[in-house]
């Protein structure tokens, strides 16, 4: 299996990208429950893919920002209300405390060194904003696992960085960040359809109970 760079993997996926699977499922449910109520508040999504999670957010505002074109483009055809642009995470054309509130999901596995990304979204964030990162688990990784998506029958991987716990919670002190809440979603009955849609139904109970993504919640430093 070729291992495809972040810009050429969501250039193939862009099409299929908001159709849910195991993993966007539970990292869904792990951000929604990390995330405070977005009444009156300013949402920046940083890696935002097709913004089929700022569809349904609820913010006063909200913003979604990504690297690749593709999957921009199929994001504004299908949520044409969204608001999104072109930029990569660790060097946004925002304006400094414009936000309330940052998701950067499934994002900073794509990215060597997840310190600048961090840094920057720090920048961008109001006094007590919060931020609530996702990334695949390295439990997952080390159990074999690895980021993949499937077109036209074929199985792709994507280029794919691990950052242990330790290196995320480093990152984030150092850019002015406080830990708020930590939590992992793992493989469960509520991933068991998507097996089974994909024809692995015989690999769940050798995943089942396997932490798959990682939830880290933090509050910027005044």
């Amino acid at each position: 299996m070729t291992v495809l760079n972040v810009r050429e993997g969501y250039r193939l996926w862009a099409a299929t990208y908001a159709n849910e699977n195991a993993i966007s499922s539970l990292e869904n449910g792990l951000a929604a429950a990390m995330t405070p109520s977005l009444g009156g508040l300013r949402l920046l999504d940083a890696g935002c893919g097709v913004g089929r999670r700022l569809h349904e957010a609820g913010a006063a505002s909200a913003l979604g920002v990504d690297l690749s074109p593709e999957m921009l483009a199929e994001g504004a055809a299908r949520y044409p209300s969204i608001d999104t642009m072109a930029a990569d995470i660790r060097q946004l054309p925002l304006p400094d405390g414009g936000f309330d509130v940052i998701w950067c999901r499934l994002v900073l596995g794509h990215l060597a060194d997840c310190s600048p990304a961090y840094h920057e979204l720090a920048r961008v964030a109001g006094a007590g904003a919060r931020l609530v990162v996702t990334d695949f688990h390295p439990d997952a990784h080390a159990a074999g696992h690895r980021r993949t998506f499937r077109r036209a029958g074929a199985v792709h991987e994507l280029e794919h960085y691990v950052h242990d716990v330790a290196a995320h919670l480093n990152a984030a002190k150092a850019a002015g960040w406080r830990l708020s809440a930590r939590r992992s979603a793992a493989i469960g009955p509520a991933a068991r359809p998507f097996y089974e849609q994909a024809g692995c139904a015989a690999l769940y109970p050798t995943h089942q109970g396997l932490n798959v993504v990682l939830g880290l919640a933090f509050m910027r430093e005044a």
